[in-house]
């Protein structure tokens, strides 16, 4: 069964409200083994919302709204599905009286559009709001099914989990499952993953996909199926091809952090972690500081200013030191510092190069076994630098921790 989700709402367009609802639709219906093909969104426009229903249903089994069901005069989809449907406007008298006497019951004046809330399309199912006012509505048509759900996320979920996606099930007969596995790597660039999984990419039940976020490359793997344990099983013989070709570049799955594993290897062999923020900003530590379960982040010492390195630490910072070496000095000082076994820094490596736009940044961590530094070319901004240096040092410690430098 294909399901198009429409998200209607002038505010999403503009930006001043951040779309979750599509986020958390597409995921529920993946997980419920549906197809979707297209996410659209549109603003509060009659004329534009009603073509939008129609070029949905005319490629789609199911069709959902989230949005415009509320009672002011920009909520238009129970009028946009009556129009495209041919159905007139019906009101729920017993449930327009329910509105009435819950606003009053809290001493307020009953505005008469409230009762908007009560309306339906002549035919439609009205689905009940456990945590909201505005009914939902489930209308089939001409062979499609139609849902309209609340725009405000608490109520969107509630809806789509407890009325929504039962009668998709039932509508369709016996959904399968979709079943996805996620592996994270860095250390690899999006080409290089591609061309060493380029024969996997072919394959459509598991399928195979390559997603960027940020300095990490994720590699998922799609299987449909019946059911749950008969999706797993089509989804380890190509994890398994996966792993053994992109080896040590893997360091997570699903919804694993890198600061959860990097604290994870940590505790495992009894380490105490502290680090040299020059060019973070304290973003590293508020990343490990994340993960409470763990005791193994035990400080860090945020500074950029050179004189006040040099006092605490005693480490030159570059040019008047060679930027590798500094970087190692710093973390085996901010390691002393605060008495930890493994001791972690970048620092800037030379100056932005302008015609790259790319910071050279040195990389250090030292480890009761031995310290180790690397320089890598960040792209972009300050802020886009800062961003992945956070991600480098916690993944430099992490290769450090477990005595797998990488190579390329």
């Amino acid at each position: 069964m294909i399901v198009e989700v429409i998200a209607v709402g002038t505010e999403l367009l503009l930006g001043q409200i951040v779309n979750s609802n599509v986020a958390f639709v597409g995921r529920r219906l993946a997980e419920e083994g549906f197809d979707a093909h297209f996410q659209v969104t549109v603003g509060d426009n009659p004329a534009r919302l009603v073509e939008t229903i129609r070029t949905a249903a005319a490629r789609s089994d199911a069709v959902i709204l989230t949005g415009g069901i509320g009672p002011t005069q920009d909520d238009l989809t129970r009028e946009a599905l009556c129009e495209v449907a041919g159905r007139r406007l019906l009101r729920n008298e017993d449930y327009a009286g329910v509105i009435r006497r819950r606003i009053e019951a809290l001493g307020r004046e009953m505005p008469e559009n409230n009762l908007r809330m009560a309306d339906y399309p002549e035919g439609a199912e009205q689905l009940p709001n456990a945590t909201g006012v505005a009914l939902g509505v489930a209308l089939h048509h001409d062979g499609t099914w139609f849902f309209a759900v609340p725009g405000v996320p608490s109520e969107m979920t509630a809806m789509i989990d407890e009325q929504v996606l039962p009668r998709l099930r039932t509508a369709e007969g016996r959904p399968a499952v979709l079943r996805s596995r996620v592996l994270r790597t860095w250390g690899l660039g999006e080409s290089q993953v591609s061309h060493t999984l380029d024969d996997l990419y072919v394959s459509t039940n598991p399928s195979v996909a390559f997603l960027i976020d940020g300095p990490e490359v994720r590699i998922r793997i799609t299987a449909k199926a019946e059911d749950i344990t008969l999706a797993e099983e089509l989804i380890e013989p190509m994890e398994h091809q996966v792993r053994e070709r992109l080896g040590a570049a893997i360091f997570a799955s699903d919804d694993q952090t890198t600061q959860g594993v990097l604290l994870g290897l940590l505790d495992k062999r009894g380490w105490t972690l502290a680090i040299v923020e020059t060019l973070t900003a304290g973003l590293v530590a508020a990343r490990l500081k994340s993960v409470p379960e763990s005791n193994a982040f035990v400080g860090s010492l945020v500074v950029d200013e050179a004189g006040l390195v040099k006092r605490l630490l005693n480490v030159d910072l570059p040019p008047a030191a060679d930027a590798g070496t500094a970087a190692a000095a710093l973390a085996t000082s901010v390691a002393n510092l605060f008495g930890a076994d493994v001791g972690a820094a970048a620092v800037p490596a030379a100056p932005i190069d302008p015609e790259r736009g790319a910071q050279p940044v040195a990389f250090a961590v030292a480890t009761p076994e031995k310290s180790q530094t690397r320089i890598i070319r960040l792209l972009g901004n300050p802020e886009r630098v800062r961003t992945f240096a956070t991600q480098g040092v916690m993944h430099v410690t992490r290769l450090g921790v477990t005595g797998v430098w990488w190579e390329t």
